[in-house]
Parts: C-alpha cells; sequence; structure tokens
C-alpha cells in the first residue's frame, strides 16, 4: 500500500489548496472542511432501507461518513462520487462543475442522508435527489453544503483497496475500491475508449481484463475520462477500481487512473 500513501500525501497537499478555497467562499453554498461530525450510521444499513423497492426518500436522521473513493478527477466518475465505510460503498450523485475540487480522493466525507433520495439502479443502489429518469438525481451545487462536508482523514484513519481475484466477485464489493493482480488485457493496442465516428468524440467503453485461469471481467471506461485515447497497458499488471453492477453484470471502473503494469505504464 505504498503507492496508495504517496498518492495520498500529495492528494493532502493540494487538498490544503481546497480548504483554503472553501473557507473563503460562501459557507451556504460550499461544502466544509472541518467541523465537528454527528454519529453516523452504516453504508449498508442506509442501502438496506431501498431493498425491494425503486426508490425511497430518506425520512429518517441517517448520517453516513466514508473514504471519498471515486469522483471525477480524471474524468471517471462524471457528476458523482463514491463514498465506502467498513461495510460497503455507495454511489453520490452530484451536480458539481468539478467534483474533485470539493470532495478530493482519499478525503472523508460525511453525507446527511435526510431528504435525499435512494435509488435502485440495476441493482445497485444509488443516493441523490428525485430523479426524472433512471438512476438518482444529482444534488444541485447550491443544496450541496446541506448534505455534505469533507475533512482529512486523522492520522489512524487509512484508505485501503481490498485485494480481489476475479473469483471473489459478490454483492458486498458493489461500489467498493478493490485491487486486483496478476491479470493482461485481452485488446492489447485498442485504446481505452472507442471514438464515435460521426463526432469524433470518445464513447464509454468496455474492454475486458482476464487473469491466468481464465476468468474475465469488463473493465469500463467513460469517454470523459482522461485518457479514453491512451493505448492499454500490455503485458501483466494491476488495476484498482471500483465494482460496479447493472441487471447481474459486474464492471470494473478504474480509479484515480490507478494502473500499474510490469511494462513500467502507469
Amino acid at each position: 500500500m505504498r503507492r496508495i500513501a504517496g498518492r495520498f500525501n500529495s492528494t493532502v497537499a493540494c487538498g490544503i489548496c481546497v480548504a483554503m478555497l472553501v473557507a473563503g467562499c460562501d459557507k451556504a453554498t460550499r461544502p466544509q472542511i472541518g467541523g465537528e461530525q454527528p454519529a453516523t450510521n452504516s453504508i449498508v444499513y442506509l442501502k438496506s432501507l431501498c431493498d425491494g423497492r425503486s426508490s425511497i426518500v430518506v425520512t429518517e436522521e441517517i448520517t453516513i461518513e466514508g473514504f471519498i473513493t471515486a469522483n471525477d478527477l480524471y474524468g471517471e466518475f462524471y457528476k458523482s462520487l463514491v463514498l465506502q465505510d467498513a461495510s460497503g460503498g455507495i454511489t453520490v450523485a452530484a451536480d458539481l462543475e468539478s467534483v474533485a475540487e470539493f470532495c478530493p480522493f482519499g478525503y472523508v466525507a460525511t453525507l446527511r442522508c435526510q431528504g435525499l433520495v435512494l435509488t435502485d439502479y440495476g441493482g445497485k443502489i444509488q443516493i441523490g435527489t428525485v430523479s426524472e429518469g433512471s438512476g438518482a438525481g444529482r444534488i444541485p451545487e447550491e443544496d450541496f453544503a446541506r448534505y455534505v462536508s469533507v475533512r482529512v482523514p486523522a492520522g489512524d484513519e487509512t484508505l485501503r483497496a481490498r485485494t480481489i481475484t476475479l473469483g471473489d466477485l459478490s454483492e458486498r464489493l458493489i461500489d467498493t475500491r478493490v485491487r486486483i493482480d496478476n491479470i493482461h488485457f485481452t485488446q492489447p493496442g485498442a485504446t481505452w475508449c472507442d471514438t464515435d465516428p460521426e463526432t469524433g468524440r470518445s464513447i464509454t467503453t468496455e474492454r475486458t481484463i482476464a487473469d491466468k485461469q481464465g476468468r474475465t471481467l469488463v473493465v469500463r471506461s467513460a469517454g470523459t475520462c482522461s485518457y479514453a485515447r491512451e493505448p492499454l497497458p500490455s503485458g501483466t499488471g494491476s488495476l484498482y477500481g471500483i465494482i460496479d453492477y447493472f441487471n447481474g453484470k459486474y464492471t470494473l471502473r478504474v480509479t484515480n487512473h490507478d494502473v500499474v503494469f510490469r511494462d513500467g505504464q502507469r
């Protein structure tokens, strides 16, 4: 985990600037760094409220707290972030121009859930606002500070990815950060994302990784990611990412552009 710690240290340095920026903004509209934190519930308890329902408004005074394990820093999780505690993880829909600016990777976020909406999207529980379409609606920027506060982790709090194999996929891993070692891409030479021939824009694309046992998993990359047109790494290596799920299908979404292969690509 030395690599994560190294990356986290640089994130903390950037976070100091974020805290200074936030302090100078309107406290009624911007997420706050630090401050007294309320007692919290587990993420798995929060998600259980939506069990068997397509959506439900949270009417209880429920607060969750967890590490920010995904955001839009590299364009990977557009208009959203993922929070994770010891029990599990959940995607939060946020209508911010830059989620990473206010919710840096590796920081700890507190989410006050009362008034928000839990939505079952293809078998995965998300949280946000009422949506006219599919999935959770995004929390408006002007309301974001009502629900979210962010702080630097204490000295005894450490963000760790769970090391798994391609045979370990299960419901409890949905929206959690994992590390998968000794895998390779089955389409070497391809780019992370395909290009729309009509618009020339990168589009969300699925590639496949495999292990030595022949087990496979789809890696889903958003067309908005900053490395969409870069070639996939060759050889064997490791990926860090969030386990996603939709209608019975598990996928991996790379987080923080954390890709380490033996040929030196990262």
